[in-house]
């Protein structure tokens, strides 16, 4: 006797998932999971509807990335990044700033296949762009018309030039200064100097020299731009080598005054120091021409194997002995910039240095320009730190709780910041959040989360924050059940605001050039109880997707030809334009009719909202050629003209539960009975698919084998007028018997549809 089972879906919030699980019946992705779910998006309800479309904003022609931003309440516009161009466009596609040089008239240097590389952060009227290789540039905006670009130039205060300082060479190696004003020779214990080094800046003691000349690896020429500091030797009255050693610091108990131990003699009692630092109530800046002594002979001079009275303190230069205490500018000409970008705390942060690739740099608090370490303005001042375990910072991201987030290749680590501990200088601790490396792409924050990729650009996660005391934060992978969704990463797209709808979707663009898009729920900082993710596609090939507010952007290119485009709940179809209202961009050359960037291609057109009027060509000039049917009205204010999709909705064939043996999961099954409910439906496709035994001649697997049209107007219905949107339930049982039978709902016209529930009937 035949054996029925029936299966009823209703809630299809895990999206499009892994085959794989298609005899997991007990497993909740597959329970609420489909085995195809492409071009739908799923609602809060659980159903799923058609995808939105997406309305043309404006051509985008020599760019390949598209990104929005707003510079003033009221001032919105969108930076366009193409191959060797950058361009600002005002909110009616006016393309108001081009750039195809940087500001020291370089080309700019990126590449169409490397547009995502560019980085940018902005900060009240300028907004900061980094790339590799490339000094960082300055998009200002003059609150009215007018834009410029520059090169990123750090403050200059007398002579001392306020940048990061690190020591890059190696620790080992010693420097000794001939000089302590004026032009000198600077003297290297091993080779660290080249030709690149001209034009650069060392530090001696936190005290700054240009170097001008390279005159050996072991020697360059300088110019002293800060006096250097000198050198003493102090006298005592007992052998203090059982008391110093060469290299440690020691202190004069009343001056204050600090020194570095550069030798040692036991006869004379006599150790020389070179001063890194100076009570300032003591020396005054004439000390370094005049060389004052720093130490006195009321000093006790204490180290760290204790403590002698100082009986003489004599200034002597040169000192003989070079010191390591020297560093370099951590971004110039030779060593390379920052190819990322942040602002947070009101400050300008830099990080992924090519000479220091862990290092992570903040301005002075509202002051871009300081990246002075030290100095009278901290704690307000600038901030140089480095992350541990030798990883490269691609990103650092502000993120939930006042934190920052910093993304490495082999690390993910958080900075706590509250009002307790504030960003300032010494503050900064690297919290190890996972030991999982990260992509380089940028991650982007929504409310209460931050989603990211893995480092095999295959995975998209979350940061989450669960509340613990101890552990404020975790990551939660969101495609554990969605990995064939995704490949090559290139961009995560996160609308932080609701449009016209209330659902919350994170854009994935991939490597191919298909994208992933998954609907997610936020509760008390948590994504419950998963993401559902589906892919979308269309005519189109997708180059770039960002989101600002509600807005959710693609840069596509179609038939050669590149736009922008706006995700648009209102449109059913990609591309899409009002043909007898053109968006002032989209404006027709002289003799040209309004389709004329994608001359001889085809569209879809609509009318009055939903009324699908089928596929028509576009002739050489743009002009849509007239096919006369029913209703045909081109002039018609209402019509739109577009690229279509084809949705397509599969379900898993249910299989019976274990139970007494009566060979319930061995046999041939059939679907007797596929049951679509739906409502806002203008049409739609029911069929089977082929799911047989494969031979040298079968059908590809999931080939479309038989379907029933449930058409968008009846027989009775007036074709001239919007359809119905019908709320209805339709039926097709596909013939035959597999292991695995499969049957699909498909709409591959133009239109809204939503679908409710999917009853299937399988015969045993």
């Amino acid at each position: 006797m035949a054996q029925k089972i029936q299966g009823a879906m209703r809630d299809f919030s895990f999206g499009e998932i892994d085959v794989a699980l298609k005899r997991s019946d007990e497993h909740p992705a597959r329970k609420a999971g489909l085995r195809q779910m492409s071009n739908m998006r799923i609602l809060n309800s659980g159903s799923v509807q058609n995808r939105p479309g997406r309305a043309a904003l404006f051509p985008a022609t020599g760019s390949s990335r598209i990104e929005e931003i707003t510079m003033s309440p009221g001032n919105t516009f969108k930076l366009a990044i193409g191959a060797g161009f950058l361009g600002v466009i005002n909110s009616t596609g006016v393309t108001v700033a081009a750039f195809n040089f940087q500001g020291n008239g370089a080309a700019l240097p990126w590449t169409e296949a490397t547009v995502g590389q560019v980085n940018y952060a902005q900060l009240r009227l300028s907004v900061y762009i980094t790339f590799p290789s490339m000094p960082p540039q300055v998009l200002s905006w003059d609150g009215v018309s007018g834009w410029a670009i520059g090169d990123y130039t750090e403050l200059t205060v007398g002579n001392q030039k306020r940048t990061f300082f690190y020591r890059i060479s190696p620790q080992n190696v010693t420097i000794l200064p001939s000089g302590q004003t004026g032009s000198i020779v600077v003297t290297a214990s091993d080779p660290v100097f080249t030709v690149g080094h001209i034009g650069t800046r060392i530090r001696f003691v936190n005290r700054q020299m240009l170097i001008t000349n390279y005159l050996s690896p072991t020697q360059v020429s300088a110019t002293v731009e800060e006096p250097l500091p000198g050198a003493e030797d102090l006298g005592f009255s007992v052998d203090p080598s059982s008391t110093f050693s060469v290299g440690d610091v020691v202190t004069g108990s009343v001056s204050g005054s600090k020194g570095i131990v550069t030798q040692i003699v036991a006869s004379p009692a006599t150790v020389r120091v070179q001063l890194i630092s100076t009570n300032s109530s003591v020396v005054n800046v004439s000390y370094f021409e005049q060389r004052v002594v720093a130490f006195t002979v009321d000093d006790v001079a204490v180290g760290p194997g204790g403590g002698l009275k100082v009986g003489s303190a004599s200034a002597i230069f040169p000192p003989n002995v070079g010191i390591t205490f020297w560093d370099e500018e951590v971004m110039n000409p030779m060593r390379g910039y920052p190819a990322s970008v942040f602002v947070d705390q009101f400050r300008l942060g830099f990080c992924d240095f090519p000479a220091v690739p862990g290092g992570i740099g903040w301005s002075a608090i509202n002051s871009p320009t300081d990246l002075y370490v030290g100095g009278p303005t901290v704690p307000n001042g600038a901030i140089f730190e480095v992350a541990p375990d030798k990883v490269r910072v691609f990103y650092v991201v502000p993120g939930p709780e006042s934190s920052e987030f910093v993304f490495c290749d082999k690390k993910l680590y958080y900075i706590k910041i509250d009002a307790s501990n504030p960003l300032r200088p010494g503050s900064v601790g690297f919290q190890t959040l996972s030991g999982d490396g990260c992509a380089h792409v940028q991650p982007r924050v929504t409310q209460e989360i931050i989603l990211y990729v893995n480092a095999g650009r295959n995975s998209v996660i979350a940061i989450i924050a669960p509340g613990a005391y101890y552990r404020p934060f975790n990551t939660k992978n969101l495609c554990d059940f969605h990995s064939h969704l995704f490949n090559n990463i290139q961009a995560i797209a996160v609308p932080t605001a609701d449009g016209t709808f209330n659902e919350r979707y994170a854009y994935v663009l991939n490597g191919d050039g298909t994208m992933a898009v998954g609907k997610y729920t936020l509760q008390d900082g948590q994504i419950v109880p998963t993401i559902g993710w589906g892919p979308w596609s269309g005519v189109g090939v997708v180059k770039w997707v960002a989101a600002t507010d509600a807005d959710v952007l693609f840069t596509t290119s179609y038939f050669g030809a590149t736009i922008c485009e706006i995700l648009d709940d209102n449109r059913y179809l990609d591309a899409a334009l009002f043909v007898n209202a053109l968006p002032a961009a989209f404006g027709a050359p002289a003799g040209k009719g309004p389709l004329w960037w994608i001359p001889n291609q085809t569209v879809s057109l609509m009318d009055q909202g939903t009324r699908s009027m089928g596929v028509y060509q576009v002739d050489a000039n743009g002009f849509i050629v007239p096919q006369n049917n029913g209703g045909e009205n081109l002039a018609v204010a209402t019509l739109v003209a577009g690229q279509p999709w084809t949705s397509v909705v599969e379900p898993f064939a249910p299989d019976a539960n274990p139970g007494a043996d009566v060979g319930q999961r061995m046999k041939l099954r059939q679907i007797s009975n596929f049951v679509a409910y739906v409502i806002h439906s203008t049409g739609f496709v029911m069929g089977g698919l082929f799911s047989g035994r494969q031979t040298r001649t079968s059908p590809a697997l999931g080939t479309l084998m038989n379907f029933r049209r449930f058409p968008a107007w009846n027989q009775d219905d007036d074709a001239t007028l919007p359809p119905p949107q019908r709320e209805t339930v339709e039926s097709h049982p596909p013939p035959g018997s597999s292991f695995d039978p499969r049957a699909v709902i498909i709409k591959d016209t133009p239109g809204p549809l939503q679908l409710l529930e999917i009853g299937i009937e399988v015969t045993v």
